[in-house]
């Protein structure tokens, strides 16, 4: 799975009129070839019909998609650039078309080295993997020729006869790796961009978006979730997400002041629409220099940056005068530092845990241990039957565990309850508390084994003793 799509406002603070300028971008992103990096990634057709159904420009993405480099894919290219080993790689990976193009600039240098007495010749090659790899090639074929990329024309490769040619000059090997790097780095130095500067980083909802940054800009994701937590924690150390911050907060309104939903749609337009009657007075004007289709553009990733960064700004406006005791708008330092307790808090759904904490242990869980339940008439147990079974009892989760098993997860503690006293003695099923050890194939395979050598081990001693 990939982010192809990637949403980034930039909300600036204009003390003198006490309002936020905004600038919204959405980025598309497309997975690259690059000599034996050969990016792949994986797409569900309920996420196509998704895109589909909020207008995804899957054209955009393909034709015009920026590439984008992981931590770990950028160091594997800088190695084989300084092993001298990377123009190989890429010449032998290239396609049938793309070798038949080299060789025919190589062929154009040839016949106007012959041919002409010139001190100069272009070549126009918009691709600029292809620019590095036809620079590196002239110089290896021809020794006396010198290139440059021309002024003013970035597509142009500019080639001089020799260094007695009038204004003649090479561009350095750490220039032409520096324009290549460049290049296929693409997106990913925006990403580096944020982490040198150190802002807060806001989403909404953003425990997916994390593992997707791991993937895309950091490297695969590692066995241990700790270490998964520090390398997010390290890229960005300061997080927020509205998610979290509105579930807690949401707790202090009552049924008629709280939002619909803290879904991002339902959460922007409560404080857009003036709803928090916490902050009817004293709000800060928030402008947004991007035109967007309101009604169009919920999904779409730049209008959906800019709604998180809005409802952080309300939410930390909202936190700042209870913290002050009086409605005045508040400083960006006066709302990171009210809303600091919520930093590197990530929401995490349906979950034993509710949010992922990127500094610290995750808090305990309060969650209602795993049932477990069998089906004591049919060799199989059918899913759509037991789910409809449980509908009626509260928020469930249940996945199939075996031939006649599953596994359930309750939302609360009065649920799980009300399942096992209701299942204690039903014809049909048993719900008991799950053990892994009681329950589980290796654990009843360990009970089976260890009944079987006990035993055995009865049955020889009283062998012995009878032979006696």
């Amino acid at each position: 799975m990939i982010m192809n799509q990637v949403g980034l406002t930039m909300f600036q603070y204009d003390r003198d009129n006490d309002r936020y300028i905004s600038h919204s971008y959405t980025f598309h992103l497309c997975p690259q070839v690059f000599g034996d990096i050969n990016q792949s990634f994986t797409f569900q057709a309920s996420a196509i019909r998704f895109l589909c159904q909020h207008n995804f420009d899957y054209n955009k993405f393909t034709y015009d998609g920026l590439p984008y480099m992981s931590q770990a894919e950028e160091a594997h290219v800088k190695k084989q650039l300084k092993e001298k080993t990377l123009l190989n790689n890429l010449i032998q990976n290239m396609e049938i078309s793309d070798e038949r193009k080299l060789q025919s600039y190589c062929s154009e240098v040839t016949k106007w080295l012959v041919n002409t007495t010139d001190g100069t010749l272009y070549l126009d090659i918009d691709n600029p993997i292809m620019r590095y790899i036809v620079h590196c090639e002239l110089r290896n074929r021809f020794s006396e020729v010198l290139t440059t990329d021309s002024l003013g024309n970035s597509h142009k490769v500019l080639i001089y006869r020799n260094g007695d040619v009038d204004g003649a000059t090479s561009a350095s090997m750490d220039t032409l790796e520096g324009n290549l790097m460049s290049y296929v780095l693409g997106f990913s130095q925006i990403i580096e961009l944020l982490a040198e500067y150190k802002k807060p980083i806001i989403g909404h909802n953003i425990f997916l978006d994390t593992l997707l940054l791991h993937s895309q800009f950091i490297g695969p994701l590692p066995k241990s979730y700790s270490a998964f937590k520090k390398n997010i924690n390290k890229l960005f150390p300061n997080i927020y997400d509205t998610k979290y911050i509105s579930h807690e907060m949401g707790r202090k309104l009552t049924l008629d002041e709280v939002w619909k939903s803290n879904a991002l749609q339902d959460l922007y337009e409560f404080f857009y629409e003036g709803k928090c009657k916490r902050l009817q007075k004293g709000l800060s004007h928030i402008t947004l220099n991007t035109p967007f289709d309101v009604k169009q553009s919920y999904h779409e990733a730049g209008w959906d940056s800019y709604c998180s960064g809005y409802c952080f700004i309300r939410l930390g406006e909202w936190s700042s005068t209870d913290h002050r005791g009086t409605a005045r708008p508040a400083s960006p330092n006066e709302i990171i530092s009210s809303l600091s307790s919520y930093c590197n808090k990530v929401n995490v759904i349906r979950s034993a845990v509710s949010y992922m904490n990127l500094v610290d242990e995750d808090p305990p869980s309060h969650r209602p241990e795993l049932l477990h339940i069998r089906s004591l008439k049919e060799s199989t147990i059918c899913m759509s039957q037991v789910s409809s079974l449980l509908s009626g009892f509260g928020a469930l989760d249940i996945k199939p565990y075996g031939a006649r098993t599953a596994l359930i997860a309750a939302g609360t503690h009065n649920t799980a309850n009300k399942l096992l006293r209701h299942f204690n003695h039903h014809e049909d099923y048993r719900i008991t508390p799950f053990k892994p050890f009681r329950h589980s194939p290796t654990g009843r395979l360990t009970i089976w084994g260890s009944a079987l050598i006990t035993g055995t081990i009865v049955i020889y001693f009283l062998h012995k003793k009878v032979n006696k």
